[in-house]
């Protein structure tokens, strides 16, 4: 199973880098959760399709630029880690930055129904979002 598991969040991500929303909402279950730290501009937890939608918005509105380059998938039954560079460049101060992050990612039934995001530098990303 976790090999599988392993390919529906490689495949979520290479969906959403492409703008496949189709195939993004497909693999979300409908009552998937997205918990972000609540010190972050974007933080708290959205649930479903239109809540993870919303997110993305926010996130893409307070950063330009922004991707996520993987180095690994560690799968171990329904529970998936992506360990992860993000880049991007703050749209207030015009700052770029590059940090590691990690994502535990959570599937039941081949769909994913939790992404819990861990910035290495929370204090950084807020800096940049406020930047006047």
């Amino acid at each position: 199973m976790s090999t599988f598991n392993k390919a529906v969040v490689k495949q979520f991500l290479e969906a959403a880098q492409a703008g496949d929303t189709a195939t993004t909402k497909q693999l979300l279950h409908p009552d998937v959760r997205v918990i972000e730290a609540d010190s972050l501009p974007f933080g708290g937890i959205v649930t479903g399709f239109d809540g993870f939608s919303r997110l993305v918005r926010q996130v893409f509105t307070t950063f330009a630029e922004t991707a996520v380059t993987v180095q690994e998938y560690l799968a171990d039954g329904d529970s998936v880690v992506v360990l992860a560079t993000m880049t991007g460049k703050s749209k207030a101060s015009g700052e770029s930055f590059r940090m590691p992050i990690a994502e535990i990612w959570r599937l039941r039934e081949g769909r994913i129904v939790e992404i819990q995001p861990f910035y290495h530098d929370t204090q950084k990303i807020n800096a940049m979002a406020k930047a006047p």
